[in-house]
């Protein structure tokens, strides 16, 4: 019989499944914080890294043949120096201090979403592209959220819609399967992580495919501002936790 932090795993991340097949981020920013409420971050993390890469699979093959291949190397080749230095951080750095930065991202990415304004396409580069893959490998190992610096980048290069889902959909699978592969050598997939994993994946499935025949249908503005009003209630709780 699964007890409620089980329960709480598969039910948040339908919700999280369902919020990235809609939006293409934010899934991870909604449900992480809420189940840290009731279980340890260090575990949350790596829990959500395997999550977060069953989730991207599914976006990504929904529209791969968009992707710009690349655009993707020097976003990979980014990410692998940055998915090393946050695996050190997310092994020497305590709880409290994780949940904080938690909280501070999720307070930024509102603001960054609120207030970006970008007006003119600066196009594709290996500098910038390396940078936003460094940012991403760093923040997604660390605490799992590695949407904000890649999202920054491919609104700044100017791509479609389409071509923005589809790139950043592979970059994140490739990028996920890298940090689960370092999460595993360090010993952080315990039988605990895994046995919320096994909860956890079937409601992510479930809740990205929720979404694709529903997508068309949701308004798109208020979702965002919905989505938006969540993320920063759970960015201050996660400050909050992190001070007491």
């Amino acid at each position: 019989m699964p007890d409620f932090e089980h329960l709480l795993v598969f039910g948040m991340w339908l919700i999280g499944g369902f919020v990235s097949g809609v939006s293409g981020i934010g899934g991870a920013m909604v449900s992480v914080p809420v189940v840290a409420l009731f279980i340890p971050i260090q575990e949350v993390i790596p829990l959500s890294c395997i999550l977060n890469l069953v989730m991207d699979s599914c976006i990504a093959a929904m529209h791969f043949r968009h992707c710009r291949f690349p655009a993707l190397l020097p976003m990979i080749a980014g990410s692998v120096p940055g998915a090393l230095a946050g695996l050190f951080i997310l092994q020497v750095v305590t709880g409290s201090v994780l949940q904080g930065a938690v909280g501070a991202l999720l307070l930024f990415y509102v603001y960054w979403q609120q207030h970006s304004r970008i007006t003119q396409a600066g196009g594709e580069s290996w500098a910038r592209g390396g940078a936003a893959g460094f940012g991403a490998g760093l923040l997604g190992t660390a605490i799992s959220f590695d949407g904000p610096p890649v999202g920054a980048y491919g609104l700044y290069a100017g791509w479609s819609p389409r071509v923005f889902l589809g790139t950043l959909g592979v970059f994140f699978v490739i990028r996920a399967s890298m940090t689960c592969i370092l999460q595993a050598s360090a010993g952080l997939y315990t039988d605990t992580v895994l046995g919320y994993a096994a909860y956890g994946i079937p409601a992510t499935i479930l809740g990205t495919l929720c979404s694709f025949p529903v997508v068309r249908f949701i308004n798109q503005a208020v979702f965002r501002r919905v989505l938006l009003c969540i993320i920063t209630l759970a960015g201050i709780v996660c400050l909050v936790r992190s001070l007491l």
